[in-house]
């Protein structure tokens, strides 16, 4: 038999565990038991899924119970569905309450039904309370097992309590002091309780007015809280202040995760995936991806019009059509370039709507220097090379202007384009993430190809054209 030990886990022994799996599973659930619970969930991600299912079948409960509440654990609400009804809410009974919700909001309607009557009362009324909010708000990533304070108990009444109730908390960063009606008036650490002096009473100690976010507070929202006041945990309260729960910081890691992973999906032109990459199917994988393949390839197409619109103006003046490829692409790294910074600007809090005139200002000043840099860079190309070849003919003087002044005007509007089409999207109730680097590309190409040959129209006209 294979034993595994909390700090020897490695790629090599994970490769050995996945094939005993095949043949014993009850070795490996024996093997794994004494794994954290991350390092359990990475042992059993890869394996296949009725794999994974035996294996919590026959895993003991606090393991088990251990891996179903680990976020990175990934297909736990399909695997829950395998296992039978009674084992499933026992589990489903002891994980944290942000978790068993995100389970339960997973799982297949029908199974969903079968089991929640399974679990105690009030864990009942605590999950139809959590699913009332979307996801992505701070109710929708809270947990309601927080510690209540009353100001008028003592301190050392109140380390009692947390002794006597702490072995079915999960977290206890923080205690909340509420009045009558459930209203929040401060919070006590555990350190306020540990060097304060058993006889005060909690309403001396406690931080009054701590900082809370409302259960309908976008997710993005409440990390930035964390972040910015450098705390463990907020309490989430409701339009009456009155606590409902509260977010922790790991859960406000697993938050930076998702909404990080979907936004580089979105730059990338890739709807949003649901799973991680390797669990999802292949089918569905194509479908996130061909919807915005179509679409730039549609858009793309009115690049060839635009093409074929100065079709004459190319057969007079063949050497235009060397530099399509470096105008189109100078403006599409341009615009891709801003679209990017914006959106993370957005992302992060650091512009916001209002500043639009300010980043218009700043795109306008870096684009005609950004395109003045390249277009120096293009002037000297034709300039170098028309001093031992005639490819450029006898006008390579303004085909060089024409250049010059073509990526001033394409990077110009490329940088435009990427830093405002985000606050756009953003003002119409959309995600920013998706003006994706590929579609502001696609943008500029099509407008770049104009801004080109109508210069080219201007001075190369009654010379080439």
């Amino acid at each position: 038999m294979i034993e595994v030990k909390k700090s020897t886990i490695t790629p090599e022994l994970l490769a050995q565990l996945r094939e005993k799996v095949k043949s014993n599973p009850q070795m490996v659930a024996e093997a794994i038991d004494h794994l954290k619970a991350p390092d359990m969930a990475e042992l059993l991600n890869p394996l296949s899924l009725d794999s994974v299912a035996l294996i919590m079948q026959i895993m003991p409960y606090p393991e088990a119970i251990a891996v179903f509440n680990e976020p990175s654990f990934e297909r736990r609400a399909v695997i829950m569905q395998s296992l039978d009804t009674e084992r499933a809410a026992k589990i489903l009974k002891e994980i944290s309450s942000d978790e068993r919700v995100d389970l339960i909001q997973r799982m297949d309607g029908q199974y969903r039904q079968k089991l929640i009557p399974l679990l105690p009362e009030h864990i009942q009324a605590e999950t139809r309370l959590l699913l009332q909010f979307p996801p992505t708000t701070a109710g929708g990533n809270m947990s309601t097992e927080f510690v209540k304070l009353n100001p008028d108990m003592l301190v050392q009444g109140a380390i009692d309590l947390i002794r006597t109730v702490g072995k079915s908390r999960l977290h206890i960063y923080s205690a909340y002091v509420l009045d009558d009606d459930d209203r929040l008036l401060g919070a006590v650490s555990l350190r306020d309780l540990v060097v304060s002096e058993p006889n005060k009473t909690i309403g001396e100690i406690m931080r009054k007015y701590p900082i809370s976010v409302n259960c309908l507070e976008d997710q993005e929202q409440v990390v930035r809280k964390l972040a910015k006041y450098n705390l463990l945990a907020l309490p989430v309260v409701d339009d009456h202040n009155r606590v409902l729960g509260f977010v922790t910081v790991d859960d406000a890691l697993d938050v930076m995760v998702e909404e990080q992973t979907e936004d580089v999906q979105k730059l990338g032109a890739v709807e949003a995936l649901d799973e991680p990459y390797m669990s999802t199917p292949r089918v569905r994988m194509i479908r996130k991806r061909a919807g915005w393949l179509v679409i730039l390839f549609l858009s793309e197409m009115l690049t060839a019009t635009a093409m074929g619109f100065f079709e004459k103006e190319i057969e007079k003046a063949v050497v235009l059509a060397l530099f399509v490829p470096l105008i189109i692409s100078s403006g599409g790294n341009s615009g891709s370039q801003a679209s990017t910074l914006i959106i993370r600007a957005i992302a992060l809090g650091e512009a916001k709507l209002t500043d639009w005139w300010k980043v218009m200002r700043n795109e306008v000043f870096s684009g005609l220097i950004l395109g003045g840099i390249l277009g120096s860079i293009g002037f000297l190309r034709i300039a170098i090379w028309s001093m031992f070849t005639d490819i450029y003919g006898p006008h390579w003087l303004f085909v060089a202007i024409t250049i010059f002044v073509s990526l001033i005007g394409v990077v110009l509007w490329g940088t435009l384009s990427g830093s405002m089409l985000p606050f756009v999207l953003k003002r119409l109730g959309f995600d920013p993430a998706a003006s994706s680097a590929p579609f502001v590309a696609t943008l500029v190409d099509v407008t770049g190809l104009v801004i080109y040959f109508s210069v080219a129209a201007v001075v190369l006209h009654g010379r080439l054209l």
